[in-house]
């Protein structure tokens, strides 16, 4: 059974695309698997056509990344090695009027060509190529549908927006159950947005805070101050979507 890869569009007019292609695994394997899109009930999202744009220069730049890591540290050895032999040679056997200056710049020049011969080369590797045509592939295959789970997400976001950080504290008039395919599809969608934070320690505050079963009203305001009042929104949902998914109801 081939493995299921989701694309998340969050709002319709201005959508928030979450995809697999910000980590190095959506490269490694053959089996790209099925990559479904998934956004709310009602309107289909405005530009379906920029978006699938966008999922293109998303995975070439991050295959680019990914493959070019991967050696980095061999290339670097590499050009220092041009480096100092290519300093070496001139400086013993070449002799010139204007002493170290030529050196250093022509080391430096050799140097900086060794890397880019290298860089060049790993792109061209057909294992760079072979990879980015099979998800360029999976990006034109994917289908799009509706989805409960992003519609609860967006109806969180937006009374979130609606009511401030004080939204935190809102509880849900119905126990909201998620059935086994929504919830796979909602510990996905909590992965891309754990990602998307991941260099913001608020949110990791904000998370510790309410498993401590309390936020402090001053740590919501100090989050809606420096996240803004679109991202701050997008948290608060996810913190309501993490206890869904950690409970495992169906």
């Amino acid at each position: 059974m081939s493995a299921i890869n989701y694309v998340f569009i969050l709002g319709s007019t201005a959508p928030v695309v979450l995809h697999p292609f910000d980590t190095g695994t959506a490269f490694e394997s053959k089996d790209v698997g099925d990559l479904i899109g998934r956004y709310g009930t009602g309107e289909t999202p405005q530009g379906a056509d920029a978006i699938r744009t966008e999922l293109y220069k998303a995975m070439e730049k991050s295959a680019r990344r990914h493959f070019l890591d991967k050696g980095y540290y061999l290339r670097v050895a590499l050009a220092a090695t041009a480096f100092v032999v290519v300093y070496l040679f001139f400086s013993i056997l070449v002799r010139d009027p204007v002493p170290l200056i030529d050196e250093l710049v022509l080391a430096s020049l050799a140097a900086a060509a060794v890397f880019l011969v290298s860089e060049r080369k790993v792109l061209s590797s057909p294992q760079h190529l072979e990879s980015v045509l099979r998800l360029r592939r999976a990006i034109d295959g994917a289908y799009f549908s509706e989805s409960r789970v992003v519609d609860l997400v967006e109806s969180w976001r937006d009374e979130a927006l609606a009511l401030g950080p004080a939204a935190f504290y809102k509880t849900d008039t119905v126990e909201v159950k998620l059935n086994a395919g929504e919830m796979e599809e909602a510990a996905s969608l909590c992965a891309f947005l754990a990602e998307r934070w991941r260099s913001k320690p608020i949110v990791a505050e904000l998370y510790a805070a309410s498993q401590k079963g309390g936020v402090p009203g001053a740590l919501l305001d100090k989050a809606a101050r420096r996240l803004g009042a679109a991202e701050n929104s997008m948290v608060l949902a996810y913190l309501r979507l993490i206890p869904l998914v950690l409970s495992g109801a169906v």
